[in-house]
C-alpha cells in the first residue's frame, strides 16, 4: 500500500456564512509580514528563575556556569529574594565554598579553574543580594554558613599576609583569592549586624583584627573597620513590665559576660587605627571616628570590672590614650580633634581678625623730664655688651642707653626758669659720639682703663653714625640751620631726630623691643597732656574700639551650629570624643601632664580661633570649658 505524502499547503474550509478561512495553526504560525515565523515565535518559554533552578540541578559545568553568572546579573534586581528561592540559596553557598572545603582538607589538587570561577560567582551573587535586609536576614539566619565565612576568611588572610601559608600550585589564582576577599568583606559587613555577643576568642573577630591591622588597601580596611564595630555590638538587657517593680526594689545583676570580644584588641592595634587619623583621607577618618565611638561607649564589661560599665569604660579609655605608658595616642587624639572638629567649615581665619588696640599710657615731659646727663650701663650688661662685635655692640649699646621719641608727645619745662637745654626728640651727633666713645674707653684708650688686646675696636664716627638709622628704624640724621649774629652766616647743627637719652638704661631685650614696636598713637590732644593725671588711660577710646572690633566679628562671622548644613559628621563625632576625653582624663586628673599636652597642641591657635568665630561656642561645636586649659 502506497501512502501519499502530506501536502504541506494549508487546508482551508467554508464557514457558516460562506469564505473561506485559514486554520488555526496557520493563524498561530503567521507574523503579519508575508512570511511565516519560527516555531515558538513569541513564546519565551520558562521563565529565568526555573530555568536556573533546572541547571543547577543538571550539575552539568556548561549549565551551571550559565546559571551561576546568570544569577549574578539578576541578584542586582531589588526582587531577588533568597527567602523565597531557599534552593537557590544553598547552592550558592555550597559553591562558595566547595574549592576551600577541598583546600581545608588537604585536598588542594583537586582545585580548578572552573572550581574557582563558580566560587566567585556565587559569592559576588551572595554578596550583592545581602544588600537587600530580607536576605541578610536568610543568610543570617543559617548557623553553618557562619562556620564557613570564618574559615574562608582564615584563609584568605592567611594567603595574602602570611608568605609561608601559600601553596605554589594554587597561585595562579592569586588575583582570583584577590577579588574573593574584597567579596568576602563586602558581604560579611552587614552581616556582622547579626553576629552579636562574640566572646574575646571569637574566630570571626579576631581574623578579621588581624587582617585590620596588615592591609594597606584602604576600601579592605575600611570595610574590615565597619565589620569590627559590628562585632562590639552587644544585646541591650530587656527589663519586662511586670519584672521593673522586682528591678525597683531588687539589685538586678546584668546577664552580660565579662569576656567580650572587645578586650582581644590590643594597645598596638588601637594605636595602628588612631594613626590613621594623621593621613588626612575624609573616608578613613570618619571610619577610625566611628570605631573609636563604638570601642570607648560599649557596654561591655571587662574581666577587671565584670560588675561595673562604668568602670569598664574607663579602663578601655585607659587602654586607648596609653596613660600608663607611653601616651602616644593620647598626644595624637588631642592635636587632631580639635582639628577635625573645625575642618572643612566656613570659619573667618583668626590671622584676618584685627588685633587688640594696645593700651598706653600718656607720657608728659612735665613730669619726666629729658635727662640732661647719659645713663650708664650697670657693670654685668657692660661686661657683656663690651664683648659684642661691631656693629652689634654699637646697636646695643644705643637701645640700652636711648629711647625712640613719640613724636605726639610735646615737651612743658621741669621749671618755671625756662627751657632746658636738652630738647626731647634730638641728640646732636656729637654728643652721641662723644657718650659711645666714653663708654667703651677701655677700647681706644689703655690708659683710661685696663687694656683688652682681645677686645674688637670701635666702629669709626661716620660709620656709627650711619648706623643709628638701624638701631632706630624710626629716627634720621639730619642738619639743622642755627640763626647767626648779625652779618654772620647761619651755622649748622648736626643732629639725630627721633631719639632722647633714657632715664636709666635697660637690659638688652627691653632695649630692643622698645626700638622695634610700632610707635603708638596717642588718643588725647597733646596740648592737652600736661593737664592729666600721671598715668591716665583712656578707658572709653580703648572700649570703643574694642567693641568695634567684636562687632565686625560678629557682624562677618557665619553662624556655625550642629543643625547647619556645613556640619558633617565627622565634626560632631570628633566632639564626642574630645568631650569625653576632656571630662575623663583632664578634669579627673591629678597629673596635669595631660594638660600640658592638651595645651601644648591647641593654645597656640584655638583661643585665636574662637576669638575669631564666637559661633563656635554659641552653636555648641566648641565647650567652652576646654579653653581653660589653654590659658
Amino acid at each position: 500500500m502506497n501512502i501519499n505524502p502530506i501536502a504541506v499547503t494549508s487546508r482551508s474550509f467554508v464557514n457558516a456564512q460562506g469564505g473561506n478561512e485559514s486554520n488555526g495553526y496557520i493563524n498561530t504560525a503567521y507574523n503579519g509580514y508575508g512570511y511565516v515565523a519560527p516555531i515558538g515565535y513569541n513564546h519565551r518559554g520558562i521563565e529565568d528563575i526555573t530555568r536556573i533552578v533546572m541547571s543547577l540541578k543538571s550539575g552539568l559545568d556548561s549549565e551551571v556556569k550559565w546559571a551561576l553568572s546568570t544569577l549574578t546579573r539578576i541578584s542586582l534586581h531589588p526582587t531577588f529574594s533568597l527567602e523565597a528561592l531557599p534552593y537557590i540559596g544553598h547552592e550558592l553557598i555550597k559553591y562558595f565554598i566547595k574549592p576551600y572545603h577541598l583546600i581545608i582538607e588537604k585536598k588542594s589538587h583537586k582545585v580548578t579553574q572552573d572550581l574557582i570561577s563558580f566560587s566567585i560567582d556565587a559569592l559576588l551573587t551572595l554578596r550583592n543580594s545581602a544588600q537587600d535586609l530580607p536576605n541578610q536576614q536568610w543568610l543570617a539566619q543559617i548557623k553553618p554558613f557562619k562556620k564557613s565565612l570564618i574559615e574562608v576568611s582564615k584563609f584568605l588572610v592567611n594567603w595574602f599576609y602570611h608568605d609561608d601559608f601559600q601553596v605554589h600550585h594554587l597561585r595562579q589564582f592569586d588575583n582570583q583569592f584577590h577579588e574573593a576577599l574584597s567579596y568576602l568583606i563586602d558581604l560579611l559587613e552587614p552581616l556582622t549586624c547579626y553576629y552579636i555577643d562574640n566572646s574575646k576568642h571569637d574566630p570571626l573577630f579576631n581574623v578579621l583584627l588581624s587582617a585590620s591591622v596588615l592591609t594597606k588597601d584602604k576600601i579592605l580596611f575600611i570595610n574590615l573597620l565597619k565589620c569590627l564595630s559590628h562585632l562590639l555590638i552587644t544585646r541591650e538587657k530587656v527589663v519586662k513590665p511586670e519584672d521593673e517593680a522586682q528591678a525597683e526594689t531588687e539589685d538586678s545583676k546584668d546577664e552580660r559576660i565579662p569576656n567580650n570580644c572587645i578586650d582581644a584588641i590590643t594597645d598596638k592595634q588601637l594605636e595602628h587605627y588612631v594613626n590613621t587619623l594623621l593621613v588626612g583621607d575624609n573616608e578613613l577618618t570618619y571610619t577610625v571616628l566611628e570605631f573609636l565611638k563604638s570601642y570607648l561607649f560599649s557596654e561591655a564589661l571587662s574581666a577587671e570590672f565584670p560588675n561595673s560599665i562604668k568602670d569598664s569604660q574607663s579602663l578601655r579609655l585607659q587602654r586607648l590614650l596609653q596613660l600608663s605608658s607611653t601616651k602616644s595616642s593620647f598626644n595624637t587624639l588631642v592635636k587632631q580633634l580639635p582639628i577635625l572638629i573645625v575642618s572643612n567649615l566656613p570659619l573667618n581665619e583668626s590671622t584676618k581678625v584685627k588685633p587688640i588696640p594696645q593700651l598706653n599710657l600718656t607720657k608728659r615731659s612735665q613730669f619726666s623730664g629729658v635727662p640732661s646727663t647719659l645713663p650708664e650701663l650697670t657693670a654685668d650688661l657692660y661686661k657683656i655688651i663690651v664683648r659684642f662685635p661691631e656693629p652689634l655692640r654699637a646697636t646695643t649699646w644705643l637701645r640700652c642707653c636711648y629711647e625712640p621719641y613719640a613724636h605726639n608727645q610735646i615737651f612743658t619745662p621741669t621749671s618755671s626758669e625756662g627751657p632746658t637745654e636738652v630738647i626731647p626728640g634730638e641728640v646732636t651727633q656729637i654728643s652721641l659720639w662723644k657718650a659711645y666713645e666714653n663708654q667703651f674707653q677701655e677700647i681706644w684708650d689703655p690708659e683710661g682703663g685696663p687694656s683688652n688686646p682681645d677686645l674688637k675696636p670701635l666702629l669709626p664716627a661716620v660709620d656709627f653714625i650711619k648706623n643709628v638709622s638701624h638701631a632706630f628704624p624710626n629716627s634720621e640724621a639730619m642738619v639743622v640751620n642755627l640763626e647767626g649774629a648779625e652779618g654772620e652766616a647761619p651755622k649748622k647743627k648736626f643732629i639725630i631726630k627721633g631719639i632722647q637719652p633714657r632715664q636709666f638704661a635697660v637690659n638688652i631685650d627691653v632695649g630692643n623691643y622698645d626700638a622695634l614696636k610700632p610707635s603708638p598713637i596717642s588718643s588725647i590732644n597733646p596740648e592737652e597732656n600736661y593737664k592729666l593725671p600721671i598715668g591716665h588711660i583712656d578707658h572709653e577710646k580703648f572700649s570703643h574700639i574694642l567693641n568695634g572690633l567684636t562687632e565686625d566679628i560678629l557682624a562677618e562671622g557665619t553662624r556655625v551650629s550642629r543643625s547647619s548644613e556645613a556640619i558633617n559628621q565627622i565634626n560632631l563625632s570628633s566632639y564626642d570624643l574630645l568631650d569625653y576625653i576632656v571630662t575623663e582624663v583632664l578634669e579627673n586628673s591629678e597629673n596635669y601632664a595631660e594638660e600640658n599636652i592638651f595645651r601644648l597642641y591647641n593654645s597656640y591657635w584655638l583661643p585665636q580661633l574662637v576669638y575669631a568665630n564666637p559661633s563656635l561656642l554659641e552653636g555648641g561645636l566648641i565647650n567652652s570649658n576646654w579653653l581653660k586649659y589653654l590659658i
